[in-house]
């Protein structure tokens, strides 16, 4: 929970934003210089498991959902600076303040944004620095909750990413007008360095076609992946626990499953592939969006289709939805080069086809503020090891997951300007 300067800190900064944001407007502090700015303040709880929480923290450093009420998983506050160098050169920065997975869980700023726009006309452009990645259709509004009508971005895509929201590199920018149709392109070659993985040689591909009312989106990435020493322990620790538990084995033949384990399963520079299509639809009457991702490793990694579609209507100032998500795990057989019992364990662990059903509504306060509030019943873990993007507590991490279902119930402030 948050102690008591952390809640002054949070509590101070949602409420300058809404004295600073009566409206959607960027404030100019000069006639060069525009400041932007977004808050969520959150309160989120986690039913079902007492002692089980959500998601995994090692992939982002972030707080988690658990069954006492906190508001550290979805706060954040965020400050965005564009200053116009000239009539051809944009610089950007872009820092927010979340939460950090620490023993007093402070909240901590991060530069977020951090690039140079080189106009060449006024359809192309050069960025450089460090930008969003851009394959997922919300990309660009990872944080900025007053962007969508859900508590949070659907986890069965965004929360894969394990912290991959920002890139340093280059992008090629390109943009044209239709009629009513606006088309957005955008090649870029990164890279990132994460908590439990390095992200190397990225290539992305973004294209986007929009109007007033719908938004379609199609991306693509391909990269080079080294995965984290800590994480890789994490790994043989579950089936060494199973090995024990379950087999019997020695200290000597653990030794020596791990040596043909890490022979059979490298989690060293692993080719990624990330795949994207969406769309969004708003005319200000119905709501409705969708996206189907895919992730496929190298090897023998873990590959996942995840997708979700959500509707809504809105009614006045309030918008009711409901929303379906699903994360499965897919091309098990290649667990089968794993040397045996390694490869029945690891199916078990790896075997995850989670399901949420979510029912909420957004009211549109004042200007750009609203007020979320949201319910989520999650499925399809009961029988096995790792319960998608909920993590058993240590005790149990070789033993099957009883949990049937979950739920998590959230509320949330958000504003932008």
């Amino acid at each position: 929970m948050l102690n008591n300067y952390n809640y002054l800190v949070l509590i101070s900064a949602v409420s300058g934003m809404f004295c600073l944001s009566p409206s959607v407007r960027a404030v100019d502090l000069t006639p060069e210089l525009q400041l932007h700015g977004y808050a969520t303040a959150g309160l989120a709880k986690l039913s079902g498991n007492q002692d089980t929480t959500y998601p995994d923290p090692r992939r982002t450093g972030a707080p988690v959902i658990q069954s006492n009420i906190s508001s550290e998983y979805d706060s954040v506050f965020g400050l965005q600076l564009k200053y116009q160098l000239s009539d051809q050169i944009d610089m950007v920065t872009q820092m927010y303040v979340a939460a950090e997975n620490t023993p007093e869980t402070r909240y901590s700023p991060k530069v977020n944004w951090a690039y140079i726009d080189y106009k060449f006309n006024d359809e192309w452009a050069l960025r450089s620095g460090r930008f969003a990645f851009s394959t997922y259709l919300w990309s660009e509004q990872m944080h900025v909750g007053a962007a969508y009508p859900w508590a949070r971005l659907p986890p069965e895509i965004y929360g894969q990413q394990g912290g991959l929201y920002s890139v340093n590199g280059v992008a090629l920018m390109y943009k044209h007008a239709f009629g009513d149709w606006l088309l957005r392109v955008q090649p870029s070659f990164s890279e990132e360095n994460l908590n439990v993985y390095q992200v190397n040689n990225l290539k992305q591909l973004a294209v986007s076609l929009s109007n007033d009312d719908l938004t379609l989106h199609l991306g693509s990435a391909v990269a080079d992946v080294n995965l984290d020493p800590i994480l890789e322990a994490s790994l043989a620790s579950a089936v060494d626990g199973v090995l024990v538990q379950k087999f019997g084995y020695t200290p000597t033949q653990i030794t020596q499953y791990n040596a043909a384990l890490q022979a059979s399963f490298p989690l060293q520079k692993v080719r990624a592939a990330f795949s994207d299509v969406g769309f969004i639809y708003d005319d200000g009457h119905w709501f409705a969006a969708g996206e189907i991702a895919g992730l496929r490793f190298s090897g023998i990694n873990r590959d996942y289709n995840t997708g979700y579609a959500s509707m809504g209507h809105h009614f006045g100032k309030w918008l009711p939805y409901v929303t379906y998500g699903q994360y499965k795990e897919v091309n098990l057989d290649e667990l089968n080069a794993i040397p045996a019992p390694g490869n029945t364990i690891y199916r078990k662990i790896a075997n995850v086809d989670e399901r949420t059903m979510s029912v909420g509504t957004r009211y549109q306060l004042k200007g750009n503020a609203c007020l979320k509030f949201q319910a989520d019943r999650v499925d399809g873990f009961n029988g096995k090891f790792r319960s998608g993007l909920f993590v058993q507590p240590p005790a149990l991490a070789a033993t099957p997951s009883t949990l049937k279902s979950a739920y998590i119930y959230s509320v949330s402030l958000n504003a932008a300007f």
